[in-house]
């Protein structure tokens, strides 16, 4: 599909499970199925070097917050400092891996920078059914970033979003755009069944709420839910109990959102012409 005819997206539901994310393993357990499934759902048969944009899983990724005194000016200098800071907190070796970055304020003495790292291998799986196919890529971004401009509110405060994928949980606190927090959480566990139960849910939200509250020093004025499907509600209704927090489900002008197209329309909220 073309962001210039967002209504022709196409949404094709593999057979069998083909993917699982993981920030340090391989990803892509049947890339084939990616493959067979590409010209059914992008309608470019014959097109080659089309430009792609490649939304991938949250937890294939690892995103953070970092505060610097001072931020030198040149690329490659950034880029050194930022694998420095990341260097103990990512499963996989930050040399080698893929770094993308944003400063999202600057004041006296403080500049913030949201970082994105992938691991190159895992980043190479995604790209290769891709570029095999003749796409160019131009925007490979994790689905929580992707979604941003589906978070956008008129009102002042925090946002605590909360997007479901699986048995992944991304946490999100934001303040008009700017990122404050963010954390993917894998709530099936090592070894154990998918688990998404609602207490489950609530607990990360608690600890976020938290941390608004104690490192930010804002409470968060309102929870936004993605990917719960029928459980939005109960989940919503519950969350105003537990936290007296007001809830709404993410939405987007191009249809329903959900766990599969979340990070597709929040890219075309924001490049369709």
């Amino acid at each position: 599909m073309s962001p210039r005819n967002p209504s022709q997206a196409r949404l094709e539901t593999l057979s069998e499970l083909a993917l699982t994310a993981s920030p340090s393993a391989p990803n892509l357990l049947k890339p084939q199925l990616y493959r067979d499934a590409l010209p059914r759902v992008s309608g470019l048969h014959a097109v080659k070097r089309a430009a792609a944009a490649l939304v991938i899983p949250d937890y294939a990724v690892r995103m953070a917050i970092l505060d610097f005194e001072q931020f030198p000016s040149g690329e490659e200098e950034r880029t050194a400092l930022l694998r420095f800071r990341l260097r103990k907190t990512v499963p996989f070796h930050i040399d080698e891996a893929q770094l993308a970055y944003s400063i999202q304020m600057t004041a006296p003495k403080r500049i913030e920078v949201l970082t994105v790292t992938i691991a190159r291998p895992i980043l190479d799986e995604y790209e290769a059914i891709f570029m095999d196919a003749g796409y160019r890529l131009g925007l490979v971004t994790p689905a929580s970033i992707a979604t941003l401009r589906l978070c956008v509110s008129t009102e002042k405060g925090l946002t605590l979003v909360a997007k479901a994928a699986g048995t992944t949980l991304s946490v999100l606190l934001l303040e008009q755009g700017r990122v404050r927090l963010v954390r993917c959480l894998d709530l099936a566990g090592e070894g154990e069944e998918a688990k998404r139960e609602e207490h489950n849910v609530l607990q990360p939200l608690q600890q976020t709420l938290a941390y608004a509250e104690d490192q930010i020093g804002e409470a968060v004025s309102r929870l936004l839910l993605c990917g719960f499907g029928p459980d939005t509600d109960s989940l919503g209704r519950l969350a105003e109990r537990e936290f007296h927090l007001p809830y709404a489900q993410m939405r987007s002008k191009f249809g329903a959102v959900s766990q599969e197209n979340a990070g597709l329309l929040g890219l075309l909220e924001q490049y369709a012409a």
